[in-house]
């Protein structure tokens, strides 16, 4: 039990700082679109089946958003792979090489010496 708090404690250090590394205007463009692909469209679905009475919509902006809402869908990592790509490829701006592996590595080791203290 405890290497699986373990795992998604590092998981969301590293989306954590993965976002932090978006802090610019393109990067939070990026974001916003790649969030709009996948799950927004479902939320205005939801939010335009409530103003105009329409079920249809309701129900289908539903089910995708409880969809990407289940267990194993991986919504987060590929929301921030395409905003890494839109920002890269369609922007044009690079920060520099961003790792994952060595991200990841990071922060078990860094999870690893705090076990230790």
């Amino acid at each position: 039990m405890k290497k699986f708090i373990i795992f998604w404690k590092t998981f969301f250090m590293m989306i954590w700082d993965i976002l932090k590394t978006m802090k610019s205007f393109k990067g939070i463009m990026a974001l916003f679109i790649s969030y709009m692909i996948f799950h927004g469209w479902a939320v205005l679905f939801v939010l335009i089946g409530t103003i105009t009475n329409q079920p249809w919509f309701t129900v289908i902006g539903s089910a995708v958003i409880l969809f990407w809402l289940g267990p194993g869908t991986p919504a987060i990592p590929i929301i921030l792979l395409v905003a890494f790509m839109i920002k890269r490829y369609l922007f044009f701006e690079k920060d520099g090489p961003f790792s994952i592996k060595d991200k990841w590595r990071e922060l078990n080791e860094k999870n690893n010496k705090d076990k230790k203290n």
